[in-house]
């Protein structure tokens, strides 16, 4: 098949998976149902197309969007006031994501790259999209998300009913 039709059939497939994650209410569902979508896809028909050029560039400037677009001036006297524990959490949680991906690429589990973009805290989103630009394994680094969203999906109302 043309490769052009093939990145055509990743994008309905990826937008009805999309829809049904959004449908469905998972948290971060309509990437995660995107993304498995395409997967079993590639399973059933073992087929593979490169997506063209400048589609990571698209990705990156509509995330950059909605990043800049979920900003409001209201939050300025927030974050003031959250400064200190977010970057005690920042500096923590990158801290232990690094240490992480030292013993995993000294383990030989990883590479260095992947290592340190699957353990690192963020979205998974902007995570992946660096994956692909840093030349690291994307299906690591999603791997890594997709255990640690579901992880928190789960956990969530159970601590959340502990400490209420």
């Amino acid at each position: 098949m043309n490769p052009n039709i093939g990145w055509l059939v990743y994008i309905v497939l990826g937008i009805l998976g999309g829809l049904a994650g959004a449908r469905l209410k998972i948290p971060a569902g309509s990437l995660i149902v995107a993304m498995l979508t395409i997967i079993v896809f590639k399973l059933i028909t073992t087929t593979h197309w490169e997506m063209p050029r400048g589609f990571n560039f698209v990705l990156q400037v509509a995330l950059g969007i909605m990043v800049g677009a979920s900003f409001q001036p209201a939050m300025v006297p927030v974050l003031k006031k959250i400064f200190i524990p977010v970057l005690a959490s920042t500096v923590t949680l990158v801290g232990v994501g690094i240490l992480l991906s030292i013993i995993f690429t000294r383990m030989g589990v990883l590479d260095a790259p992947s290592a340190y973009l699957g353990t690192s805290p963020g979205a998974m989103s902007a995570l992946i999209v660096l994956a692909f630009e840093s030349g690291s394994s994307p299906t690591l680094v999603v791997c890594f998300h997709f255990f640690r969203v579901v992880f928190v999906i789960l956990t969530a109302p159970l601590f959340l009913k502990f400490f209420s």
